[in-house]
């Protein structure tokens, strides 16, 4: 298998991976969706916290129980943290994000579950998981794989992370061509890169990779399943 992500070396280097990339006045506006930080990224985690219909769509889909280590990668704001701390109750809430204004933000909306123990939040990224072998059921991730910087790196610290047949849920925004400039679903994943992730995960090892597809207004998501 080639040493490099899916997707080319030129794709991985763009902050948003779509196939188009956004005009030149807006990248600064989607980077920041990548690493949130100062007055930009307080706004961009008010953005991403007013819909939850996304993360309640992976949540369920890791079918959790309660005594499950979950790890969310990138977890942003902490909408979804807050989801799976709700199914979670007597097992361990985990999340790495790159941003310190993620990491604030996630800590204040989750405030009494990390003061139990029952929420763990670090800064950290996908190709550098500060956790031990094994160490996780499950995992999930959503709207972030637009930002690593190599896809299979951090596959493979998942694979890494995650004991014998955990589960793992990855979900992207799918490209629409036809959608308006400032719209994320016009730099969105397409179909080939759906595929060439699911091609990495079966190559790092990964099993029953499966995909499937929802449709939320205004945008489409696809979800990418696996087990270690």
């Amino acid at each position: 298998m080639s040493d490099r992500a899916p997707g080319g070396d030129r794709a991985m280097s763009q902050p948003w991976r779509g196939a188009e990339q956004p005009p030149k006045l807006l990248r600064r506006i989607f980077a920041n969706f990548a690493r949130p930080s100062g007055l930009l990224g307080r706004l961009a985690g008010s953005l991403m916290a007013l819909d939850k219909a996304d993360d309640r769509w992976v949540v369920d889909l890791l079918d959790l129980q309660p005594n499950d280590r979950i790890l969310e990668i990138g977890f942003g704001p902490g909408v979804a943290i807050g989801m799976l701390a709700e199914r979670v109750t007597s097992g361990l809430v985990a999340g790495v994000d790159p941003s310190e204004e993620m990491l604030r933000q996630a800590t204040r909306r989750n405030f009494a579950a990390v003061r139990a123990g029952r929420v763990e939040l670090r800064l950290g990224e996908a190709s550098h998981l500060p956790y031990p072998d094994g160490h996780f059921t499950k995992a999930c991730s959503l709207h972030t794989l637009y930002f690593w910087p190599s896809i299979e790196e951090g596959l493979r610290e998942v694979y890494r992370v995650l004991a014998q047949d955990g589960r793992l849920v990855l979900a992207v925004r799918m490209q629409r061509p036809a959608a308006g400039r400032l719209d994320p679903s016009r730099y969105g994943f397409t179909d080939q890169q759906v595929a060439d992730v699911v091609s990495t995960l079966d190559a790092i090892g990964f099993k029953d990779t499966t995909t499937c597809r929802q449709d939320m207004k205004p945008q489409t998501l696809t979800a990418i399943l696996a087990r270690a």
